[in-house]
């Protein structure tokens, strides 16, 4: 008997704000898509995502970064800590003689403060409000994540569940949920596996939509 595809309604869409969560994400996404079932990422990777794990190339995915690097906070602090003094110490360093060898210095104190001061302060604060700046982001942006046809929202770590709460308050009749559960999904076939050797960014990889 021919294999069909999960219905259009049996849509799923996951949601994950921390970098953590892409293990476990994967893990789940490769059990359903390689069943044909459809799945749409939201994904809050503006803050805190820095050389992470990319999410299974067969998922759309659909990122709040952009937004989420213009929202105040975040832009003044890349732009008076990090970015702005950056630029001037590079641009120094690129002098000639003495003034550039002076400028490569700062340029390397400065890096290393960056990464302190991220770590330490600004990461520190900014994390515990992290969640709900991102909920208000993703709730004006729900049209692309085509909730009539979906059949469950997973919420994959906490820093999503504010924006979870928010979903079901908003659409009760919609299944929201923390829980990766595929028992719904077992006797379908597979039908698109995982290729053996993993998945090469490079050469599979489709880039996030920004939202």
């Amino acid at each position: 008997m021919e294999a069909t595809l999960a219905p259009q309604a049996d849509r799923v869409v996951v949601v994950a704000f921390r970098k953590a969560a892409i293990g476990r994400v994967n893990g789940y996404l490769d059990y359903l898509l390689s069943r044909g079932v459809p799945v749409t990422v939201l994904v809050g990777d503006g803050q805190g995502w820095k050389q992470a794990e990319r999410f299974d190339p067969r998922a759309e995915v659909l990122s709040l970064a952009r937004r989420e690097n213009r929202r105040p906070l975040v832009w003044t602090y890349t732009l008076l800590v990090e970015r702005g003094p950056g630029g001037l110490f590079r641009r120094i360093s690129r002098l000639p003689g003495k003034a550039g060898g002076a400028g490569r210095k700062l340029a390397r104190a400065h890096a290393k403060a960056v990464r302190l001061i991220r770590k330490w302060f600004f990461w520190r604060g900014y994390k515990n409000v992290r969640g709900y700046s991102l909920r208000r982001i993703a709730l004006r942006r729900l049209e692309p994540l085509r909730l009539d046809d979906a059949r469950r929202v997973v919420i994959a770590d906490t820093a999503a569940v504010p924006f979870g709460w928010s979903l079901a308050r908003r659409r009760p009749g919609l299944e929201v949920t923390r829980a990766m559960d595929v028992s719904a999904y077992e006797p379908l076939p597979v039908t698109d596996p995982a290729p053996e050797q993993g998945f090469h960014p490079g050469e599979h990889e489709r880039p996030y939509t920004q939202l």
